[in-house]
């Protein structure tokens, strides 16, 4: 039996649009894609898409990180995610643009935002603790700055009170005072000066 969609012209046409426009929409709406770092600039990472769109070339595009002003990743060039497309513009909660968004519809890779993900060959210290790290360590702190702790290789500092603590190979110091040999200014009862190997009661 003869195809009747094909003997109707018309109909055939109006099937022919229907795809075209469904694969337009397609292409123009963000793609989820694999993705690698090749550039970080502060809270935004320029990405490369690991994927094979031949014959089509996909450009390598700078998006914001999908993270909070409160916890930040140290991002590192060469670190693995995929793209999160948006309905709408990003731009105006990205600092990219200004504005605020309306419902039209953006071209394709304009409205995405990086997720890193994990790999099989970086596990987990410990399945059941919480793990946080960076090539410079971590910083923990209080917006004011008032009061931090850092944790690097080179020990572990506190600030806080107008106080800094440092703790190292070295031992406790306290504000550029090693606790191990510091110097009281009275010895109890005697009234000079002494040094001890720790403090006095």
């Amino acid at each position: 039996m003869a195809n009747n969609s094909a003997k109707l012209w018309i109909q055939q046409s109006l099937n022919d649009t229907a795809i075209q426009r469904a694969q337009q929409a397609i292409r123009s709406t963000g793609r989820a894609l694999p993705c690698s770092v090749v550039a970080v600039q502060g809270a935004l990472v320029t990405v490369k898409f690991e994927v094979d769109s031949a014959p089509w070339t996909l450009p390598q595009i700078t998006i914001p990180k999908a993270e909070s002003q409160w916890v930040r990743m140290p991002t590192q060039v060469g670190d693995l995610g995929v793209t999160i497309p948006g309905d709408v513009s990003l731009a105006g909660v990205s600092g990219m643009g200004s504005g605020i968004a309306n419902m039209g519809r953006r071209g394709n890779l304009a409205t995405l935002v990086f997720l890193p993900l994990s790999n099989k060959n970086s596990p987990p210290i410990d399945q059941d603790a919480a793990q946080i790290e960076g090539p410079n360590g971590a910083i923990i702190r209080t917006s004011s700055g008032s009061a931090s702790l850092t944790v690097n290789d080179d020990g572990i500092t506190m600030s806080f009170g107008g106080k800094t603590v440092l703790l190292n190979g070295s031992g406790l110091t306290i504000d550029g005072v090693l606790f191990d040999t510091h110097t009281h200014l009275y010895a109890p009862g005697t009234g000079t000066p002494t040094e001890t190997g720790g403090p006095q009661s």
